[in-house]
């Protein structure tokens, strides 16, 4: 079992939550999990994750459970064997241990343009404003 004494109480809950479906395999950068898929042949997924990782995900941020990440893990594509924390922020498939590639399919901002953080009431908090595509 890789990971030491240090380990975070929500990665250990995490690992008990697949084994109860599925055989799991801690390595280096996170965890393989093997199931049956399609067809009833062996899959076997590598979440790339790391403890502190999940306890941010599952803790602090609250945005996945061991129950979804069962159900993403079930529903990935064939051509998708791993699962990648995005920062922290959420599990992204993809087709390597690095997250896919962002892009912006004919996503164009317009001059005049701004992006607002707002709080839990709508309330905008930031604020990023008067860019423009020529930096002269």
């Amino acid at each position: 079992m890789l990971g030491g004494m240090n380990r975070e109480p929500a990665w250990d809950r995490l690992l008990a939550s697949l084994r109860t479906w599925a055989e799991v395999r801690e390595v280096t950068g996170g965890v393989e999990v093997s199931f049956p898929g399609g067809a009833g042949a062996l899959r076997t997924v590598e979440i790339v994750m790391t403890p502190e990782q999940w306890d941010e995900l599952s803790e602090v941020v609250q945005f996945e459970s061991p129950d979804s990440v069962k159900r993403r893990l079930l529903a990935l594509e064939d051509d998708k064997p791993f699962l990648v924390c995005d920062s922290g922020v959420e599990l992204i498939a993809s087709s390597s241990h690095d997250l896919p590639p962002v892009t912006f399919a004919g996503f164009t901002p317009e001059p005049g343009g701004q992006w607002v953080a707002t709080d839990e009431t709508g309330n905008v908090v930031s604020r990023l404003a008067d860019w423009s595509d020529n930096d002269d």
